[in-house]
């Protein structure tokens, strides 16, 4: 390994637990689970292992589920109260398995493993969980998602995501509860870590959105009422775990969901107060971070800089001001960035200059699931061609005319979720 690059220094996180280096592989959309337990299958198992052998600074799962009324679908893990699923002790031990998987068996030093836990909200689409065809989601507020607009985007909104029923007082105390139990259940099965989503519109992400969360009472209105649950949730988590010596708790947002005017101010009130309540680290994403931050000193800008959208310029300059806005805000807590990079010296740059802790990558681990121990972080490699790989991937003429804002990602999400797949069976177009 290359010992004088700044991503390859190890780092402790204030919890105690030290990662060997500062490459993340990110979450991502797994799934995988048994459909009778909702548990880790054999085959999740697999698609965990390719990972193990990578050289690693942290591992972390795909998002696992909490509340069985919202479950998604049957192939997602899921982690609730024994009443809800099957046993802790089932849990335990399943989880267990999926732990170790992640773990090196070929001599090579394993990374700490982190949990995501999940809790979609509006986003559980219609059918799914316990709570019936007809059981509507929760939110903070009774306000549906926005697919788009047009009398088409408006007919799959209804029939895929039903308006959600605004969530008690009781039910918010209970979903505290569930997080609590999954990450205490994570700790037991040896898990190093566990990572709060609050990002990506789903339901904590909601309650920190002004525009998704119009509550009067104890949990909306201010920006620090709109984050007490979450403050809630961690500190639940704390008190849950505090018997495992260095278990991690961090929390991940998505700069997109805050970009509304005046909103970047509110989050990172928000975000000092879950920073106190406990949490080792923070991970943001939603935007080209390495683009943004290094075109002025690049000599070679992608060919394809000047095809982007307004809308796209606009979303990545948020995303590298909201990083530097937490970093100066609140330098102690460590600060993982995730989506953007793709190069080396882009990478080594934002870790040595302070820009960020730790660097996440996502759909490049699917691609070379090994990518820091024989690319990132190989002396052999030279910068020049220490990149990732990219797949360019066409979107069909008659899904473009849907005008859905979300079929782009659907088809992105699908092109990857087979490549996932495919770590699983051994497919040939995976290194490894």
């Amino acid at each position: 390994m290359t010992s004088d690059l700044q991503l390859a220094q190890p780092l402790t996180l204030r919890c105690g637990l030290t990662l060997p280096n500062r490459l993340a592989k990110a979450s991502l959309n797994e799934k995988g689970a048994d459909n009778a337990t909702q548990l880790p299958s054999e085959k999740l198992l697999k698609i965990s292992s390719a990972w193990s052998d990578g050289g690693w600074g942290m591992l972390m799962t795909g998002a696992i589920l909490m509340d069985p009324t919202h479950t998604g679908k049957s192939d997602v893990v899921t982690s609730s109260s024994p009443s809800h699923v099957v046993s802790e002790e089932a849990q335990v031990k399943s989880l267990a398995a999926w732990a170790d998987s992640y773990r090196s068996k070929n001599g090579y030093p394993s990374a700490p493993v982190i949990i995501q836990i999940c809790h979609p909200g509006r986003q559980s689409m219609r059918g799914e969980g316990t709570r019936g065809f007809w059981g509507l989601p929760v939110a903070p507020s009774a306000i549906p998602l926005n697919l788009g607009d047009g009398l088409f985007a408006k007919v799959v909104r209804y029939l895929l995501f039903p308006a959600p029923r605004e969530i008690t007082l009781v039910e918010i105390q209970e979903v505290v509860r569930e997080f609590a139990f999954s990450a205490k259940v994570a700790a037991k099965a040896g898990f190093e870590g566990m990572e709060i989503h609050a990002a990506h519109g789903f339901l904590l992400s909601q309650f920190m959105s002004a525009s998704g969360n119009r509550r009067t009472d104890a949990y909306g209105g201010s920006p620090a009422k709109r984050a007490r649950i979450i403050v809630e949730v961690v500190r639940a988590v704390r008190e849950a775990t505090k018997d495992f010596k260095n278990f991690a708790v961090g929390i991940k947002v998505n700069s997109v969901d805050h970009q509304e005017k005046g909103e970047l101010a509110e989050t990172i009130e928000q975000l000092k107060l879950i920073a106190d309540a406990g949490v080792d680290f923070i991970e943001i994403s939603g935007g080209s971070f390495e683009d943004m931050s290094m075109m002025a000193s690049e000599e070679n800008p992608s060919s394809n800089q000047d095809q982007r959208t307004e809308r796209t310029k606009a979303r990545e300059a948020f995303f590298l001001e909201f990083a530097k806005a937490i970093r100066r805000e609140i330098p102690a807590l460590t600060l993982m960035v995730t989506g953007g990079f793709t190069t080396r010296a882009g990478m080594e740059r934002a870790v040595a200059q302070g820009d960020c802790d730790i660097v996440g990558l996502g759909r490049p681990s699917i691609m070379h699931p090994h990518l820091p121990r024989e690319i990132i972080l190989n002396p052999s490699v030279k910068d020049e061609d220490a990149r990732l790989f990219r797949a360019q991937i066409p979107i069909p003429w008659l899904l473009k005319q849907t005008r859905l804002k979300v079929v782009g990602a659907g088809v992105d999400n699908k092109f990857y979720f087979e490549k996932l797949q495919e770590l699983g069976g051994g497919g040939p177009s995976i290194k490894k």
